[in-house]
């Protein structure tokens, strides 16, 4: 996997969930995107590519990230989802 194919991925997620978060669809995949979004930065850490400090990872434990437990609703999540894929996208280029 190269830079540019995790680019193009964060761009699908960014703009998926700004959809999401405006037409309330879809917003179930919230975990999907989470999943995808961790094991992206994983490959990207592992290659030297971003910092693990300003592209930090998606725990919907973490109440710094998310708000009060896992009770936020999805459509919120995926205003968090959203922005966290756009840091990530742009600790990308070149």
């Amino acid at each position: 996997m190269n830079k540019k194919t995790v680019r193009d991925i964060l761009k699908g997620m960014a703009v998926s969930a700004q959809e999401s978060s405006l037409t309330a669809k879809c917003v179930d995949g919230d975990r999907l995107f989470i999943q995808t979004y961790n094991k992206l930065r994983k490959i990207a850490l592992d290659k030297g590519w971003i910092d693990g400090d300003i592209v930090i990872e998606l725990d919907l434990k973490d109440d710094s990230i998310f708000g009060e437990g896992e009770e936020r609703l999805n459509i919120e999540r995926m205003d968090v989802i959203g922005a966290a894929a756009v840091i990530f996208m742009s600790s990308l280029c070149e």
